[in-house]
């Protein structure tokens, strides 16, 4: 095992039955806890399908375990929410030489 091995946390395997998975064909995540490789595998389903089923309200019971013989199995259901980011760009025009945001004595 490399020495950065434990930095990356520990890898666990996550499926969810409603889908028709089994631990055999889980999905491979290293997280620092089994909520968080439920979590990480919620984002990676959403992105991978396309559909965003998950943050678009439709939560998933999943099973995570230890990448390991023997390891006991832990339920969650995921789910999660959409969150919008906005933007705003300064628009340049040759009416005014003062720059965005100040008023006319030169305070903002």
């Amino acid at each position: 095992m490399s020495l950065f091995g434990s930095m990356r946390g520990t890898a666990w395997v996550v499926w969810c039955p409603d889908l028709g998975s089994t631990k055999e064909d889980g999905k491979r995540i290293f997280a620092y806890s089994a909520e968080s490789a439920a979590k990480d595998w919620a984002e990676w389903s959403d992105s991978s399908s396309a559909d965003y089923s998950i943050v678009g309200g439709s939560p998933a019971e999943v099973v995570v375990a230890e990448d390991r013989n023997g390891a006991p199995e832990y339920r969650f259901t995921v789910s999660g929410e959409s969150c919008p980011v906005y933007q705003a760009r300064s628009i340049q025009t040759s009416v005014s030489s003062r720059s965005a945001g100040t008023d006319e004595q030169g305070g903002s």
